[in-house]
């Protein structure tokens, strides 16, 4: 599994094997990634996706969004702090993760 399709099943697996839809995850070889069927899930061929009846999403921002919105108590009610919630959730996606990705990857091939 790549770094994306982990952010979704850290931010929501919990609580949805509780719920009443419960999620289940299902692991996609590189190769099944391009075969006709997965790219009519994700037309860059690539993971995670997500399908929930005749709905099929891609990219990790839209899936979180989705089942945020979807699912009591994951967004806050009022308004405003709604928005910073949203807010926080894209800063996250594009400005914190791939400062931390390009900080890990500069470890780990020794600071260069």
């Amino acid at each position: 599994m790549a770094a994306r399709d982990w952010r979704v099943i850290r931010a929501f697996g919990g609580r949805l094997k509780k719920s009443a839809n419960p999620t289940r995850f299902r692991l996609v070889s590189f190769r099944a990634m391009k075969e006709p069927a997965h790219l009519a899930l994700h037309p860059f061929g690539q993971i995670p996706t997500y399908e929930e009846g005749d709905l099929a999403l891609f990219e990790t921002g839209s899936i979180v969004f989705h089942i945020a919105e979807r699912h009591a108590g994951l967004l806050p009610d009022d308004a405003d702090a709604r928005a910073r919630a949203i807010t926080w959730m894209f800063a996250a996606l594009n400005r914190v993760e791939p400062a931390i990705l390009e900080l890990a990857n500069r470890q780990a091939s020794g600071g260069r």
